[in-house]
């Protein structure tokens, strides 16, 4: 089996600018420089405007030197448009000179064209893939079980199902004629994707045909109203068999004994169920090892319209054969995913090759890395929650960062568990942050505020690593400050009753909070996060303006017994910036001997306003995740560890 790349880097501290001499936009991971860079030219085949599409990136001896990258492809960086693109590296083969890596490119126009450049040649440089980020759906199982987010589970007649060193399998030890196990995704997916994993099956028993394996897939609510389902069985996997059922159509079909995938036993290779649509009517497609097998090409038909075209869940099931023999054994799968599909898949076409003038006279980046000084620690907020990979935390503490202020709502919170587990392993903090869309910000109604976080509270209630505090966002109090700020209070005594004091509180205060209500809500805040800029364009970027701006909310948070956190904005260049970090060094040394002041972040401000100003948008137009406008916050804070009220 080729080289697996199961971490994912999503560095969200070192990751998004500081490259003078190659591309500013990409990731630090590391630091250093990149030496080489390609061009590509991607044009899109099928006649349709592709969004976010995952596009394959096939390198070889011919358009490629593996010498010039380094092991498992770590260097790897693809950017458009000045901003670094999400990949996920499938294979890397150096020493055949071989390589698979999928590119999330944000949009082709149909039968159109699109540039991207791929970046290589950084000895420092570590690994920044996320098959998170790129696909629709993606699973390496790295946990200890299947679940928490991705899949439900189903067994019976002693089937079962056990995840270890990152494989999931679908055993079918007993002889028993109902001997299956099965996983299917939370999600639902639509027509126009493909579902892919790497699997093996083994075979324990005395039946060499050894157990059943189906992938594809089924209805959200009922699997047997609706299907598409590739069915492998016999000896080398010698006979594939389709199975479809459309329920509005009232059609099934079972073509069967199509072709072979001819795979010995205990050995790995990938399978795809491509399911998209044209002319009104389903379609399928099987590809092995990234091949399309012609054989298994379907279309439904007016008169047999058996393929659905509703969306549908991803489906993975294990069984013996009914008739009583001992084919048991298991289906094993390493990793899996969903992604876009279009019958004509784009080209790609490798242009010209740039290597960079570094001479080395030239001066490595600065990263901004301050030791916070006595018991303050140091934070980062992420808003990008498209995470997964435990070198990112490596990363982040070696950085000196030990809290992590992290994105949370209802639709992503499972699936951000592995992060919050390995943080801790980690001894790092993760706050839950909590925000209602930026069109809903600050009304009357907080019901979905609320809601997320009850959620959380389940969660933590349900989980083996849940979050350390939440972080809310204030009405701003601007409009009517009396009213406004009551309601504020109301609020926060709600959310303490809610939490049972078993979560720390910090809010943001927004830099035109009236600061004589601050000491009413004290009680129930364990930390102020006072921002130091507006939407209006105003932003301060010096310490005596940050500190005279601030005097009097840090006067009433003083008197209050509180903790306050300082929060400036920034440009995109703050990592190599030296005036931030001569301003982020005179606040720490100003507030010094301060007991209300723990620390102090930062926020990039034109990605700040992008967040502010977006209008709200329905989940079809959305192309990025609610709230990452501000793709990093890097922060100073203090000792939140003791900061729970009883």
């Amino acid at each position: 089996m080729r080289v697996k790349i199961v971490h994912s880097g999503i560095i969200l501290l070192l990751i998004i600018f500081g490259f003078a001499n190659t591309c500013s936009a990409l990731s630090y991971s590391g630091g250093g420089e990149w030496s080489y860079s390609d061009d590509i030219t991607i044009m899109e085949n099928s006649g349709q405007k592709l969004v976010d599409y995952q596009v394959l990136i096939l390198l070889n001896s011919s358009n490629f030197d593996f010498n010039k990258a380094q092991d498992s492809g770590r260097d790897i960086r693809f950017e458009s448009g000045e901003k670094q693109l999400k990949y996920w590296i499938e294979e890397w083969d150096s020493q055949n000179g071989e390589a698979r890596i999928w590119v999330k490119v944000p949009s082709i126009a149909a039968s159109g064209s699109t540039k991207i450049k791929m970046y290589y040649g950084n000895p420092l440089a570590t690994g920044d893939v996320s098959g998170a980020s790129t696909f629709l759906f993606f699973d390496d199982f790295s946990g200890s079980s299947v679940g928490f987010g991705n899949w439900d589970s189903f067994y019976t007649g002693g089937g079962e199902i056990k995840v270890s060193n990152g494989v999931v399998r679908l055993i079918v030890p007993k002889f028993h004629p109902e001997d299956v196990s099965s996983i299917k995704s939370e999600d639902a997916y639509p027509v126009n994707s493909m579902f892919v994993v790497s699997r093996k099956k083994v075979t324990t028993g005395t039946d060499s045909r050894g157990p059943i394996i189906e992938q594809g897939f089924v209805d959200p609510q009922k699997q047997t109203k609706n299907m598409v389902l590739v069915h492998t069985e016999l000896e080398e996997e010698a006979k594939v068999t389709w199975i479809f059922k459309n329920q509005k159509s009232d059609a099934r079909y079972f073509p069967k004994d199509l072709t072979s995938l001819n795979e010995p036993e205990d050995n790995w290779y990938t399978t795809g169920v491509a399911w998209y649509m044209e002319d009104e009517l389903g379609k399928v497609a099987f590809f092995k090892n990234g091949i399309r097998d012609g054989k298994m090409d379907l279309a439904a038909t007016e008169e047999m319209n058996y393929i659905p075209v509703s969306d549908m869940k991803v489906y993975l099931f294990a069984s013996t054969f009914s008739d009583n023999s001992d084919n048991t054994g298991y289906a094993a799968f390493d990793y899996a995913y969903v992604r876009k599909f279009v019958s004509e898949e784009p080209t790609v076409v490798f242009g010209e090759r740039t290597e960079a003038d570094v001479s080395e006279e030239t001066p490595a980046p600065v990263k901004i890395n301050i030791t916070p000084s006595g018991d303050r620690l140091s934070s980062i907020r992420i808003f990008d929650t498209e995470i997964d990979d435990d070198s990112a935390i490596a990363d982040l503490k070696n950085s000196g960062i030990n809290t992590v202020m992290l994105r949370v709502d209802e639709g992503n919170i499972w699936s951000l568990e592995s992060f919050v587990k390995t943080a801790h392993e980690n001894d790092m903090q993760v706050y839950a942050m909590v925000f209602n869309d930026p069109e809903e910000a600050f009304t009357e109604d907080t019901s979905k505020l609320k809601s997320n976080i009850a959620t959380i509270l389940d969660y933590n209630n349900k989980s083996l690593a849940g979050f350390d505090g939440i972080l809310l966002s204030l009405n701003p109090c601007s409009d009517d400050p009396l009213e406004s700020c009551e309601e504020n209070l109301l609020l926060l005594a709600d959310i303490r009753e809610m939490t049972s004091g078993g979560l720390a509180i910090s809010v943001d205060v927004p830099a035109d909070y009236d600061r004589s209500f601050l000491g009413d809500i004290s009680d129930d805040v364990d930390l102020f996060i006072l921002l130091t800029y507006d939407t209006e364009g105003e932003r301060l970027i010096t310490t005596n303006d940050i500190v005279d701006s601030i005097a009097s909310k840090m006067g009433e948070i003083r008197a209050a017994d509180g903790k306050a956190v300082i929060e400036i904005a920034v440009n995109d260049d703050f990592m190599t910036s030296a005036d931030v970090q001569n301003l982020l060094e005179e606040l720490q040394d100003y507030y010094s001997e301060d007991g209300a002041y723990i620390g102090t972040s930062l926020v990039v401000y034109d990605e700040y306003l992008q967040y502010s100003d977006t209008p709200a948008e329905t989940e079809e137009d959305r192309s990025t995740p609610a709230f990452t406008g501000i793709l990093a916050t890097l922060g100073l804070l203090g000792a939140v560890l003791v900061l729970k009220k009883r």
